[in-house]
């Protein structure tokens, strides 16, 4: 599904020029449940960028889905990015004073889908992420770990082909980091490709696949075996 080849990326600050990614290769199958880890500086979050769509301004190739993405223009970039992939960040990002439903409908109504229809959607995801009756209840009143699941909704309501999850435990306690992966694998259990940023090693090890980065370079890529597997 995601193929990375020979993928480099740098920046220019003042008059010189630094280099944050080196050669990546990757390979990233539809249904895998990935982790990525790396010490801050390690190029993680710029791969993750390049993977979702966010960052067009790199040299490889990047083909998803026999799309090569780096073939096409910037409104063909975000046209693919709006209907392939779910993000879900750390600090959740939702508009507090909007509520549950709103948050999570967002992404529909750009999509320019009728009102009714949003309701039953926004509705069938607040019940697989285990917020029923939710819809009109405000963020601010909900917990840190509810209102992650609300952004689980809002990332998954459009049926997207990935997400990409930004260390979505970073701001939560041990027992509430537990519930939301058991979440994240019973999304991938039904077939979500997942692709997880994470500083956890404990968090990693509930996927199936752990790539670590560092200085801009894949130093491993394994799969994760589970006690009893």
């Amino acid at each position: 599904m995601i193929n990375l080849s020979a993928i480099n990326k740098t920046y220019r600050q003042g008059n010189e020029n630094y280099q944050i990614l080196h050669d990546i290769d990757l390979h990233i199958k539809a249904g895998e449940f990935v982790a990525i880890m790396g010490p801050s500086g390690s190029g993680k979050s710029t791969l993750i960028n390049i993977i979702g769509f966010l960052d067009q301004k790199f040299d490889g190739n990047y083909t998803f889905q026999e799309v090569i993405v780096n073939s096409l223009n910037r409104r063909q970039h975000a046209q693919l990015r709006n209907r392939s992939v779910g993000f879900i960040f750390q600090n959740f990002k939702l508009i507090m004073n909007q509520s549950v439903g709103e948050n999570v409908g967002l992404p529909l109504l750009y999509a320019g889908l009728k009102r009714q229809h949003i309701i039953q959607r926004v509705n069938e995801v607040l019940a697989k992420v285990g917020l029923p009756d939710s819809y009109h209840k405000l963020p601010k009143n909900l917990s840190g770990g509810q209102q992650q699941r609300v952004a689980i909704a809002r990332a998954i309501v459009t049926n997207p082909k990935f997400l990409v999850a930004d260390e979505p435990t970073g701001a939560l306690d041990s027992a509430t980091s537990s519930e939301i992966m058991t979440l994240f694998k019973a999304l991938n259990d039904s077939g979500t490709t997942l692709i997880m940023v994470t500083h956890d090693a404990q968090v990693a090890q509930e996927t199936n696949r752990l790539i670590k980065i560092l200085d801009g370079r894949i130093q491993s890529d394994e799969e994760v075996i589970h006690e009893g597997t």
